[in-house]
């Protein structure tokens, strides 16, 4: 991972993820490929590095399989899968997982690397009605932010990214 643990692990248990004052937000920013990616802070339980992950049979191909985290069983899928992009080799230091919580159930999300946590500004630096055009585009992200030297990072609703019979699947394959 990119970010320093002990850093990144602070940022997740600060409980201040939106900054009322400022209209300010907090989000964890990864990588799938070139492009940044950001979910909101208050989704994200914890980050861990790449794991071994027990493969199931029969499941749609984004979803890699299972791991044993602390005696917790949890499922993960690959981010890139999922949204069509096109796979690429885990990197063991920097592949990591997100460990996030979605409709209800405890979910792993394989993603290329783990840049930071950011915070930005609703106004200021939020586009939220975005005209782009794709499945991927109107279904998953919710905006983009604008930061220094003008990149971009696409905003995602984590919450959206599996349908309800993806995570009946998913919740099926885990019991």
């Amino acid at each position: 991972m990119a970010l320093e643990s002990s850093a990144l692990i602070s940022e997740l248990h600060d409980t201040r993820t939106v900054d009322l004052a400022n209209h300010r937000r907090k989000y964890l920013v990864f990588k799938l490929g070139n492009e940044r990616f950001g979910i909101e802070l208050s989704s994200v339980k914890e980050v861990i590095g790449l794991t071994a992950i027990t493969e199931i049979p029969q499941v749609p191909s984004f979803f890699q399989g299972l791991i044993n985290l602390r005696g917790k069983i949890i499922s993960v899928i690959d981010l890139r899968k999922k949204m069509g992009l096109p796979s690429a080799e885990y990197q063991p230091k920097k592949t990591s997982i997100i460990i996030s919580e979605i409709q209800k159930v405890v979910l792993g999300v394989v993603v290329d690397d783990v840049e930071e946590v950011a915070s930005y500004e609703k106004e200021q630096q939020i586009e939220e009605s975005i005209e782009v055009q794709g499945k991927m585009s109107k279904e998953y992200l919710q905006g983009v932010a604008k930061t220094e030297g003008n990149k971009l990072v696409l905003l995602m609703n984590i919450n959206k990214i599996l349908s309800t019979s993806d995570l009946a699947i998913i919740q099926k394959s885990a019991a």
